[in-house]
């Protein structure tokens, strides 16, 4: 019962019609669907559904692996299976976090490039963002130093693209191996992020198509005992 991912195909498409698959009480199958499910520090996606003209809240969307659960606030109808299901996404809270998406993947790219730090894990939230470095420690002048470069590429009109790997060949490409630590999810194919000015990396996630998308990236203050953290977190203008 695998459900395509239309939000892996066109990040920016904000409807689509699917058919529904299985259903239990509040959780709702589809064989398509455009809504990004909680995974790889990226919050799920909200938005509504209609079916037969009733209109559905979806306030969580998670992943069993092979099928994408579309979580409702009120039940839904008996006889759903196999009816046609209208999808449509809260698009703010989406492309808030793709811009943040591709925000941390250039703050992650540059510190492995500039420090040889490799990122260990990251969370996207609607209003900010963090990554945590894989650092002894980190100097209030390198972060200047790096969100200096990150808007360097945030302001130039960069754009992103992608493309699949086995999984065979990505781990046996050694840069793309020690950029994520050896953390590779066990899918089939890898899907990775190619950015000018940033190596490439593996990417899950949803991304903005240009950098100049982003907006300023910036600093928030994160102390600890006097010093600043692994964790870097981020806001955007």
């Amino acid at each position: 019962m695998d459900t395509k991912l239309l939000y892996l195909e066109d990040q920016y498409q904000k409807e689509a019609t699917g058919k529904a698959l299985w259903h239990e009480f509040t959780d709702l199958i589809v064989d398509q669907t455009v809504f990004y499910p909680t995974s790889e520090g990226q919050p799920n996606d909200r938005g509504h559904v209609y079916i037969d003209g009733t209109e559905y809240i979806i306030v969580d969307t998670w992943s069993d692996g092979d099928s994408i659960h579309l979580m409702s606030h009120d039940t839904f109808p008996d006889d759903v299976n196999g009816k046609e299901v209208k999808q449509v996404l809260d698009w703010d809270v989406r492309y808030f976090h793709m811009r943040f998406r591709t925000a941390l993947k250039i703050l992650s790219g540059l510190a492995y490039t500039m420090y040889g730090a490799t990122m260990r894990i990251n969370q996207t939230y609607d209003d900010t963002a963090w990554v945590d470095l894989e650092l002894d420690e980190i100097s209030k002048e390198q972060v200047d130093e790096l969100f200096a470069e990150a808007n360097k590429i945030a302001k130039t009109n960069v754009d992103t693209s992608f493309s699949y790997m086995s999984r065979e060949d990505f781990l046996k490409n050694e840069e793309l191996m020690k950029i994520c630590k050896g953390r590779v999810p066990d899918y089939e194919k890898i899907r990775i992020l190619h950015l000018n000015g940033i190596p490439d990396q593996m990417e899950f996630g949803t991304n903005v198509k240009n950098t100049s998308e982003i907006g300023e990236i910036e600093f928030k203050t994160n102390l600890v005992k006097g010093k600043i953290s692994r964790r870097i977190n981020i806001t955007l203008k």
